[in-house]
């Protein structure tokens, strides 16, 4: 039995399994972008392997016991989660009649495993945090685009008395009609942590009526070191606020958009919140969070004293541990990026303008991929290499929708560029959702992992979003996935208005490959620790 190929067409998951199935003696080896790797079986049992960067054992450790055991069980381990991960890179696996001690120069009699490990422990393990990570990956993307991109988003505080009469829904409650103060509960719901004191850190009161989302949002500002005080209702938000008021002590307030009135006559008691919170002696920045927003309740948040419109996730409720995913990368979201932006809006900053890209047929394009390779390479950040792909896509095509890939359909994240409607691209993305059956060019990316460009269809899901966004002289189209662990997670979908000729996208094919790459080594550097080393 002898096996080569490229890595990229057989994964080595798959590989460790066949060999451990059939219970060969041989010798795989691996040649990746950073150097050569092997793995050494016996009877389909992993006894020795390395990677480029691990350094040999040392020899004045003991040659034999549990300690040492341990040591080589953890770095076989490592070896294998590492050759797993591959996305690029040759292979070839050799039967021979015994194991070798040396392989590729290396002496490898002094660090082998006695009895060996069987893959079939660590392939299951390996497989599930495979597809942790392709969820997590989706999930930080989706979390990236919390915040639409537009300079609108972060509003104006403007008073209360500007809100025109006409403007108030006759379904919430103005400031004067709000129910008499209802004396403060004495213990907070079970589960629920009672308020911090305001030396545990920044005092952030999480309003939202999914215990889920309290749990685990809660859980993530905690983690970043915010005093979360959880509020489950209007009404327990309101009083806790006065409190908060009372004590002099300023907060942050986070707040559910679609929640139910305290009046019980709507399911914007987010609104009811904000125009409380408006009107406290020193009123707190305000947060509002939900799936979808339109222009109308931009205006209303806006007039609010609203500083920061969020988009929270939802799409995934169906998937408990995607949305568990998601909710954790959107509480980190909001911790490291939307609650100092909030901040800082309150006392006067301001959202820098994103950076203008040169549009098709502009010089700079092959600049602008090369830098933005070397930023998302020196800096590895999921949030980072969201913004860089949509810039990216901004340089090739006038119009840009970004979708993630989850439960069989495409969910908009975010876009740029003209729609019929005359409303903002940005925030029309984030109701738009495409099927990814019957086949269609949306389909035929995400399965394949290639990209797709050609004449628009004449009907089928890419036909039914240029009817949602307005085809305006479109005749042809680019689709192109975002992989990460070998499975596409998000999309990019490209085109030309008044019917512009689509540039070539080979350079940006090529980008999007390394932005996957860079996410998949971002998630391995979170998971694993350093290689061990004795």
């Amino acid at each position: 039995m002898s096996l080569s190929g490229s890595v990229e067409d057989l994964p080595l998951l798959e590989i460790l399994q066949v060999v451990s199935f059939c219970q060969k003696t041989g010798h795989l080896t691996v040649r990746g972008p950073a150097g050569e790797a092997a793995v050494l079986f016996e009877s389909g049992r992993v006894v020795s392997g390395y990677v480029w960067d691990v350094p040999e054992l040392p020899r004045d450790q003991p040659p034999e016991g549990p300690a040492r055991e341990l040591v080589l069980r953890q770095r076989l381990a490592s070896v294998l989660e590492r050759l797993v991960r591959l996305r690029e890179g040759e292979f070839a696996f050799h039967l021979t009649d015994g194991v070798p001690h040396t392989l590729g120069g290396r002496d490898l009699a002094f660090e082998r495993l006695p009895y060996g490990i069987n893959p079939e422990e660590l392939t299951l393990d390996l497989a599930r945090k495979l597809d942790e990570d392709r969820r997590d990956a989706a999930a930080v993307l989706e979390a990236s685009f919390a915040a639409p991109a537009d300079d609108d988003l972060l509003l104006e505080e403007l008073p209360l008395e500007e809100l025109p009469a006409e403007e108030l829904p006759s379904d919430e409650l103005a400031l004067d009609e709000l129910p008499p103060e209802e004396p403060p509960v004495g213990e907070p719901p079970p589960g629920e942590p009672p308020a911090p004191p305001p030396e545990s850190g920044p005092v952030v009161l999480l309003l939202d009526d999914e215990p889920e989302i309290r749990r685990v949002v809660g859980e993530r500002l905690a983690a970043a070191g915010f005093a979360v005080s959880l509020a489950a209702s209007a009404g327990m938000a309101r009083r806790e606020m006065d409190r908060l008021a009372r004590a002099c002590t300023p907060f942050r307030l986070v707040a559910d958009l679609g929640l139910p009135s305290e009046s019980g006559t709507s399911f914007r008691g987010g609104l009811d919140v904000a125009r409380f919170a408006c009107g406290l002696p020193s009123p707190p920045p305000v947060l509002l969070m939900a799936e979808t927003f339109d222009e109308k309740l931009r205006g209303r948040a806006k007039r609010l004293g609203v500083s920061l419109l969020a988009f929270k996730p939802g799409l995934s409720k169906l998937d408990p541990l995607q949305y568990e995913a998601d909710l954790r990368a959107f509480g980190d979201k909001l911790a490291r990026d939307l609650l100092p932006r909030l901040e800082g809006r309150r006392t006067g900053g301001a959202r820098p303008a994103a950076a203008r890209t040169p549009g098709p047929g502009e010089a700079g394009r092959e600049t602008l991929l090369r830098s933005a390779l070397e930023e998302m390479v020196r800096s590895p950040d999921p949030d980072l290499v969201a913004f860089l792909l949509l810039r990216a896509a901004r340089a090739f095509f006038p119009r840009v929708l970004l979708f993630v890939v989850k439960d069989e359909r495409l969910r908009g994240l975010s876009g740029f560029g003209p729609a019929d409607s005359g409303d903002s691209l940005d925030l029309l993305a984030r109701g738009i959702t495409v099927a990814l059956e019957p086949a269609s060019p949306f389909s035929k990316a995400v399965s394949s992992g290639k990209a797709w460009t050609g004449p628009l269809p004449a009907d089928g899901p890419v036909r039914g979003l240029l009817d949602r966004i307005g085809p305006l002289g479109a005749t042809s189209a680019a689709i192109l996935p975002v992989r990460a662990q070998r499975e596409a997670i998000a999309v990019i979908y490209g085109d030309a208005p008044d019917g512009g000729t689509l540039p070539p996208i080979g350079p940006l094919v090529d980008f999007a490959e390394q932005a996957g790459r860079v996410l998949d080594e971002a998630f391995l550097a979170r998971r694993t620790p350093a290689p061990v080393a004795c």
